[in-house]
């Protein structure tokens, strides 16, 4: 009888043993399946919060990469621009902080390069821009390089909300040695004495060292654009032709001697305090003739409203030597106002000029060094998405009293063009110059089309 006694309660202590198991097993199942279904309702509400996080910032670009050290590339650099974005509401190239401006990829100042770069390192990039034009309407039909050029960018913030930053352009050529079919795109010489045009595949452009101070503007130091060329440039965003109407590339030369375009040896600081933006320009060089050299710049633009620019610049030297020899005095200079409109569709800058002793005609034997007052216009209107019309004017007027001199020697130029965008970085355009003018000798200059294409990387 105790043998049966024990086997029951055996049995009877094993069967609840079992059922408490098997309850416990039940419960965690329970526990697991609540807990499944909980993280993958997480895991929805995250994939939803993850995707609203990536619409709100929108795609990332090259700019995006702060996070290894890479700061504005393009002193500083501008926002991604497109065909169907027409518009740039960034400061501008070489330290024009805080001034707004509208531009397309096309109309940007000729300086500036789309921000697609390749970047090298977490402090360098590269850019370039390639572009080719054929002219016809001359002696003969060509195929000429637009001004294209190759450049790197290097910046790295360090403390105190300070910025270094610098910067290489190289002119290069993709037809031939010799690219000085467009405006501007000569290289650096004397007013008194006419520079060979270079027959090199590189040339500087553009070469400089800066410092970006969070509160007090930017100091920058060596070959750059002018303070001048921050009025002045607003008209000088045609494709090949236009520019040539403010005395912006002197005497036939990229503007570097007489730092009204791309100036040499130039210390420029630039700063912006609410709707003003101006800058100071100074060159520490000697010229090629011996000539002493002295140069005083600035720039000062006022921004009513978004829509409107209001911008005077000038660029003033004082040059002893030959070049006071010819002149018989030692100032030359050159002043400009202008004004710039963008609104939707529209984009427009209209500026006008006085130079003196700012221009040359090289003769034979001789340099005539002259006073003048020009005027540009620049109309743009984005008719859709891909497809924009531009159009224009340069006219000068020179002051000369010189018997080898016609009397109505001068520019006269209306300017028309169509771009279509192809891609984001390139387009291709028809470009007209209509020209009215005559050259000293009195001869009509020649009306010319072209028919371009250029692509930025």
């Amino acid at each position: 009888m105790r043998r049966l006694l024990i086997v029951l309660f055996l049995f009877s202590s094993t069967a609840y043993a079992q059922s408490d198991i098997t309850q416990e097993v039940a419960a965690l199942r329970q526990l697991v399946e609540s807990q499944n279904s909980l993280i993958a309702e997480q895991s929805a509400q995250l994939r939803q919060l993850t995707d609203r996080v990536t619409e709100l910032e929108g795609p990332s670009t090259v700019s995006d990469i702060s996070a290894t050290g890479l700061v504005a590339m393009d002193e500083p650099l501008p926002s991604r621009q497109s065909a169907t974005d027409p518009v740039r509401d960034e400061p501008n190239d070489a330290g024009e902080i805080g001034q707004q401006f509208e531009r397309t990829l096309r109309t940007g100042r000729e300086a500036v390069i789309v921000d697609e770069a390749i970047v090298l390192s977490d402090t360098l990039d590269i850019y370039g821009s390639m572009r080719l034009f054929a002219e016809t309407g001359g002696d003969d039909t060509t195929l000429n390089d637009g001004a294209s050029r190759l450049g790197l960018r290097v910046a790295r913030e360090v403390r105190n909300g300070r910025t270094w930053f610098g910067r290489l352009e190289w002119k290069t050529n993709l037809v031939d040695n010799n690219s000085q079919f467009v405006v501007g795109d000569g290289t650096s010489g004397g007013i008194v004495t006419s520079s060979e045009k270079s027959t090199d595949a590189f040339t500087t452009r553009l070469g400089y060292l800066g410092m970006r101070f969070e509160n007090t503007g930017e100091l920058t130091l060596g070959k750059q654009w002018s303070v001048y060329y921050d009025v002045a440039g607003w008209t000088d965003v045609f494709n090949v032709y236009g520019g040539s109407a403010l005395s912006v590339y002197a005497a036939g030369t990229d503007g570097g001697t007489l730092g009204s375009g791309r100036a040499d040896n130039a210390i420029i600081w630039r700063n912006a305090r609410g709707r003003f933006s101006y800058g100071v320009q100074t060159q520490l060089k000697t010229t090629d003739g011996g000539d002493e050299f002295e140069n005083l710049g600035g720039s000062l633009i006022f921004a009513p409203n978004d829509r409107w620019e209001i911008g005077t610049a000038f660029s003033a030297n004082r040059i002893d030597g030959p070049f006071e020899d010819v002149t018989g005095d030692d100032n030359a200079g050159v002043a400009a106002v202008g004004v710039r409109y963008h609104s939707g569709p529209w984009n427009a800058a209209f500026n006008i000029a006085a130079w003196d002793k700012h221009e040359a005609i090289f003769f034979a034997d001789d340099t005539l060094i002259y006073d003048g007052v020009g005027a540009e216009l620049y109309i743009d209107y984005a008719y859709s998405d891909r497809l924009r019309i531009y159009g224009g004017f340069n006219y000068t007027d020179p002051d000369i009293d010189d018997p080898r001199v016609d009397p109505d020697f001068g520019i006269e130029q209306l300017l028309l063009g169509v771009s279509w965008f192809a891609t984001d970085e390139s387009f291709a355009y028809v470009e007209a110059l209509l020209s009215g003018g005559k050259d000293v000798n009195g001869s009509s200059l020649d009306s010319v089309l072209s028919l371009g294409y250029r692509f930025d990387f």
